[in-house]
């Protein structure tokens, strides 16, 4: 008998939102060009084997090339104010 997937729980921490068009957030645009707000998240994993953290790299520098991206949290301030804390990791 396979051995059971393991179970998580999933938290999503929203840290970062942008007012935009979908012209702005498709890359060639969008024929049905409209408001169409973005937010930003970061998730964690949480299991018995760990934490695992689930980022898509949007970092400080970049949203400052976004002038209309609105920082909510930052992710690693966010997760100690539930328990968690991050640690550093190789890529």
């Amino acid at each position: 008998m396979p051995s059971p997937l393991p179970e998580y729980e999933i938290y999503a921490i929203r840290y970062a939102t942008r007012e935009a068009r979908r012209r702005d957030n498709f890359i060639g645009g969008d024929p049905h060009d409209g408001p169409m707000p973005m937010d930003y998240y970061t998730w964690v994993a949480l299991g018995h084997s760990g934490a695992y953290v689930i980022d898509t790299g949007f970092t400080a520098e970049m949203a400052k090339r976004a002038p209309s991206a609105h920082s909510c949290a930052v992710p690693s301030t966010a997760w100690c104010c539930w328990g968690s804390r991050p640690a550093p990791c190789a890529m």
